[in-house]
């Protein structure tokens, strides 16, 4: 009985073992004999029963890059006992590369080492996942960080190194509070605490007082500590605040518009929406203006739409949520802010990034988050076979669709404005020539599927080969049109109120000298007139000049009123 229970447990461990692509090995010493289970074998591409290892045998499988680092861990271990676990690449018989993770223990007699044991694991697909990830997290518009249970970090962008100042090795690995202790006392530190343990999303806004600077942040769950997305807001904020000292009337709507927008009455009835409004909701202006909201959308009653809309009329506080809206099968993110007239309403399809969200809890597939929740055109050359991919931001935000065709450079390049073309292919093939630069920037024009052109920012990063040659580019474009609008808006707003403050300061003026001459003059002649002692000619006479004054002023005051009514 003892002898089956034996024999299960032994094939139980087998078949695990060959599931997990785990083999084992041995390293006797001191007889130099080395032990290779067949699934060691199996990873290596090796005959078990023609193919006996030995030390140097075992080390020339290592890609040449690693050899000198296996060997110095080797090396220790026989002089030291320490035990090991590392990754590395070999090259197997059949000349494939495969990631592999090697543990070892050692076996120590009176201070020497006497045999090393341990296991050879196949992790290839997951380290090529893991590094497929790596490039995408390096290349999108977002600065992006993870730490982990221990806040201590995981990943660091490129574009959070450009943000917050430090490089990744400098970061990687050192807990978040103690490097930027400037933040450890402020609200961010509760809201990842709260992220990390309700496992709940969170965006917010987060004036971190190490720069003084704005960020807009949006924070996951991730293994027990967060993963965050948060671009610099700065210059957004203090521009809000510029127009709000400028034309405080019109900062309601100024503060709401967006992607889409539209506002409703106290009655809600629609009186606005834009035209990415129609984009979202698949509806003509001309047949929601003037329409009650929930006549038009009766089954959004039973949803977060109609009860954030009514608390946010009911508490005049702003209000931002996030919604599945089942007739468009789309999920909106909203932004509500009430007035005493109704409710401006800015909300956004994120229909992609929900969904890539819900894929990254099933499948941990971070590279279809990424490219799908930053809403940017994320692209991948193949330089050596000039093949381009992109991702699904280029139909989102361009109309494009590569579905049908293997893109390469070309169909990009055609697409940039012809003013733009020659410097930004330059610019781009100048920073592959340059052996000791990875990453690409630059801001051009880029025609749409529907002949206009947008304003883009297109990033990218160079991954070259062992000898510094360019292999492969990937990199994400985003769409900055709007951003450039509301720049060249906002500068119009403020020149204009400048005019107007110049005209008013004329009128100002007018009044306070050259109405006050007839008038001074109108009051001189009362005076005269209340002497008895004149006569009625003289009376007469100055009636007449008060007559002349009084029409002087009257003058005066229609050239004041024609100039206040040309003010605007």
């Amino acid at each position: 009985m003892k002898e089956k229970k034996e024999d299960f447990n032994s094939y139980f461990y087998q078949q695990a073992s060959k599931l997990a692509r785990i083999g084992s090995w041995e390293f006797d010493v001191v007889a130099d004999k080395i032990y290779w289970s067949n699934i060691v074998h199996e990873l290596h591409e090796t005959n078990p029963k023609t193919f006996i290892p030995d030390l140097g045998t075992s080390l020339s499988f290592y890609r040449e890059d690693f050899r000198s680092l296996v060997n110095e861990i080797l090396q220790n271990c026989i002089e030291t006992g320490a035990a090991f676990d590392f990754e590395a690449v070999i090259v197997t018989k059949k000349k494939k590369e495969r990631w592999v993770r090697v543990i070892g223990n050692v076996e120590m007699v009176e201070g020497k080492c006497q045999r090393m044991y341990g296991s050879f694991q196949d992790i290839h697909v997951s380290k090529m996942l893991e590094l497929q990830i790596r490039e995408i997290l390096g290349s999108i518009s977002d600065a992006f960080y993870t730490v982990d249970k221990n806040w201590k970090f995981t990943y660091f962008n490129k574009e959070a190194e450009n943000l917050l100042l430090k490089k990744a090795d400098e970061v990687l690995g050192k807990n978040i509070w103690e490097l930027f202790p400037a933040s450890a006392d402020t609200p961010i530190r509760k809201i990842y605490q709260r992220v990390a343990r309700s496992k709940r999303k969170e965006s917010f806004e987060y004036y971190y007082p190490g720069d003084g600077k704005w960020y807009e942040i949006n924070t996951y769950p991730s293994q027990g500590g967060v993963s965050a997305y948060f671009k610099n807001i700065d210059e957004r904020k203090h521009a809000a605040e510029e127009l709000e000292k400028a034309y405080q009337e019109k900062i309601n709507i100024l503060e709401s518009i967006g992607d889409a927008f539209f506002y409703v009455n106290k009655d809600w009835v629609v009186t606005y929406l834009n035209k990415e409004t129609e984009k979202v909701l698949h509806r003509k202006r001309d047949t929601l203006i003037g329409k009650n909201l929930w006549d038009e959308y009766p089954d959004a009653i039973e949803t977060d739409f109609y009860r954030q809309y009514h608390k946010a009329m009911e508490t005049q506080e702003n209000l931002t949520f996030e919604e599945f809206y089942p007739a468009l099968n789309v999920w909106l993110e909203v932004t509500v802010y009430p007035s005493t007239t109704g409710l401006s309403v800015y909300f956004k399809d994120i229909t992609l990034r929900k969904e890539s969200d819900i894929r990254l809890l099933q499948s941990n597939e971070r590279f279809e988050k990424v490219a799908e929740a930053t809403n940017d055109a994320i692209w991948d050359w193949n330089i050596l076979e000039n093949t381009l991919y992109w991702g699904a931001g280029l139909k989102n935000l361009f109309g494009y669709e590569f579905e049908k065709t293997t893109p390469t450079l070309e169909t990009w390049t055609n697409h940039i404005h012809p003013e733009d073309r020659e410097w930004v292919l330059q610019s781009i093939y100048g920073a592959l020539e340059k052996p000791d630069q990875s990453d690409w920037i630059a801001e051009y024009r880029y025609q749409k599927n529907d002949g206009t052109f947008a304003d883009v920012i297109d990033r990218g990063i160079v991954i070259r080969d062992k000898k510094g040659n360019p292999i492969r580019m990937v990199g994400a474009m985003n769409d900055i049109t709007e951003r450039k609008n509301f720049e060249i808006s906002r500068s119009r707003y403020v020149s204009q109120i400048e005019i107007q403050n110049e005209k008013l300061k004329n009128i100002a003026w007018t009044q306070s000298h050259i109405v006050r001459a007839p008038l001074a003059r109108m009051l001189g002649i009362m005076n005269v007139i209340e002497d008895n002692n004149k006569s009625l000619d003289d009376t007469l006479m100055w009636l007449k000049h008060l007559r002349d004054s009084a029409n002087e002023l009257d003058e005066i005051i229609k050239d004041m009123v024609d100039k206040a009514q040309h003010l605007t």
